[in-house]
């Protein structure tokens, strides 16, 4: 299913961010093929991995979402220190100033966005102490509702039906949901904080 420019292309779906994009397709396509690839595939799996690489170092991502997921893949896929340093500085240079992501450009930091960059980040060998990452978690600490949940706006198009799953937050309780549930990952891997 890959494409010749070493990407594999995906749909764009109703409920953006979540499954959203070209460049999180690509990060786990080589995160699957380089840990879940049997021995008698393994050759023709590292040259999907390579082509993959060269695509992602190409890229010029707009928005949290994509930048974290080509930093991730350019960690899995095995790329220069040099890239995976610029690709680490690029994504700390889009932290707002409160210590925030936002998902895109024009609209307000939220825990889904900030969940992701920082598991980027971490991914790629920043550490948890550093100022990037302690200003991204005091976001978050400041941010978490009293039950323990964060409110993330949603993206959906009008017609993407809404239905109550008993989660807070209303016609946002889907991305919201995605949001507080991503920082579980960050909590786990990262208990220091």
């Amino acid at each position: 299913m890959q494409v010749g420019d070493g990407y594999w292309k995906t749909g764009q779906t109703r409920r953006p961010p979540i499954a959203n994009g070209d460049l999180q397709t690509a990060a786990l396509s080589v995160y699957s093929l380089k840990h879940y690839t049997p021995a008698a595939t393994r050759a023709e799996s590292e040259a999907a991995i390579t082509k993959a690489r060269v695509w992602l170092e190409k890229q010029h991502p707009n928005n949290t979402q994509d930048q974290a997921f080509q930093l991730m893949g350019l960690v899995w896929s095995g790329t220069s220190t040099d890239t995976i340093r610029r690709a680490t500085k690029a994504l700390a240079e889009s932290q707002r100033t409160e210590g925030g992501w936002a998902q895109l450009p024009a609209v307000g930091s939220d825990a889904y966005a900030t969940g992701q960059a920082l598991y980027a980040r971490n991914t790629a060998g920043m550490a948890t102490s550093s100022p990037v990452y302690s200003k991204g978690v005091n976001y978050l600490l400041r941010t978490q509702a009293a039950d323990g949940t964060w409110h993330v706006k949603t993206r959906a198009i009008w017609r993407q039906p809404h239905f109550e799953s008993g989660f807070p937050y209303g016609k946002d309780q889907f991305i919201s949901t995605a949001g507080t549930t991503s920082q579980i990952p960050l909590t786990l891997c990262h208990r220091s904080f």
